[in-house]
């Protein structure tokens, strides 16, 4: 096939007899509808396997922390290989689709643990993009992050799993975690000793509320306070014990009225910006109740994106969908993330 490059310099796949069978004075028949469907059409494989690469990296994400969690439940080494690999799959990822932040969002999830190891992992990445992170850093960022949270595996899931407040004793024991998982990754030696040190101020917070040592501002290294945040939001956005999830403005809302003092100004920032609440193909419901798909972004109006609209309230699939650019109405706004299988 001929590429479009070589088909507008007229030197691509020609006719038998090629150029010169042309007659003097007769201009190069060139179909531009062609061309176009060609375009299109590779732009829809493309698309479709970014969908399937991100997904294969998710479900490898939660594939390689499986042995990792048994690992450190045993007190037993393990390897960062696999984990890393993820990562590195992970910032490739984001660099070309929002497929990962739409699963995040999706309200989905599998093992307490796990779903928020990975998803932190996929927040924090993209909160680095944001920043102009190397890609270095967004590795060694995406590292800590899929780790942050290795102490709560050591955890009875009577506790993780508890309706309602918990005990003091429960509360301290949470508190413990992060010794515990920083514990656990300097089993791997020193060349994991800084992902152990990240891991151990991720629970610490802005204004020296956190633990386990009440660290304030610039005492908590720059990856711990992105995953921090990064952890919170996505504890908002799922379904806990005690409560039901947020949808996402309902997270930010909550991030920026009640955790405000919490994290730096420049990373909170940074969340809002780059998490454009509703990344491209997320499936939304409407407060008509029709069900769309969010196909364009207002940077200045994140939570009013644009939306094509293609089944009705009853869930029937509209004849000819429609736009409906959330940001020019008052009346039409996002109620709820749809999950994939509805």
């Amino acid at each position: 096939m001929a590429r479009l490059n070589d088909l507008v310099r007229n030197q691509g796949d020609s006719p038998v007899g090629g150029m010169d069978q042309l007659k003097k004075g007769e201009p190069p028949i060139v179909s531009f509808k062609n061309i176009e469907a060609n375009v299109t059409r590779a732009s829809v494989e493309q698309d479709a396997q970014l969908i399937l690469d991100a997904d294969q990296w998710h479900a490898k994400a939660e594939m390689e922390l499986s042995p990792i969690v048994g690992a450190v439940r045993q007190a037993q080494s393990f390897s960062l290989d696999g984990i890393t690999q993820v990562v590195q799959g992970f910032v490739d990822s984001l660099s070309q689709s929002d497929r990962l932040l739409v699963k995040v969002i999706s309200g989905e999830r599998g093992g307490l643990v796990i779903s928020n190891l990975v998803n932190t992992a996929i927040l924090s990445i993209k909160m680095g993009m944001g920043l102009k992170y190397t890609r270095d850093d967004l590795l060694r960022l995406g590292l800590a992050a899929i780790l942050h949270d290795m102490g709560m595996c050591v955890i009875p899931d009577d506790i993780l799993n508890k309706q309602g407040p918990l005990s003091s004793e429960g509360r301290n024991l949470i508190k413990r975690n992060p010794e515990q998982g920083a514990r656990a990754i300097r089993r791997l030696g020193e060349t994991a000793a800084w992902i152990a040190d990240i891991v151990l101020q991720a629970h610490e917070r802005f204004g020296g509320q956190g633990y386990p040592r009440g660290l304030k501002g610039a005492e908590i290294h720059e990856y711990a306070q992105i995953i921090g945040l990064a952890d919170t939001f996505e504890a908002l956005l799922h379904t806990r014990p005690h409560r039901k999830r947020f949808l996402p403005p309902e997270a930010v809302r909550e991030l920026v009225v009640k955790e405000k003092a919490s994290f730096s100004t420049k990373i909170l920032k940074c969340l809002i910006q780059q998490f454009s609440v509703f990344p491209l193909g997320t499936r939304v419901q409407l407060n008509t109740g029709e069900i769309g798909e969010v196909v364009e972004l207002h940077p200045e109006c994140p939570l009013r994106p644009v939306i094509r609209v293609y089944m009705d309230p009853g869930r029937v699939a509209l004849r000819e969908p429609r736009l409906e650019d959330l940001s020019k109405t008052s009346l039409v706004h996002i109620t709820e993330v749809v999950q994939e299988d509805r």
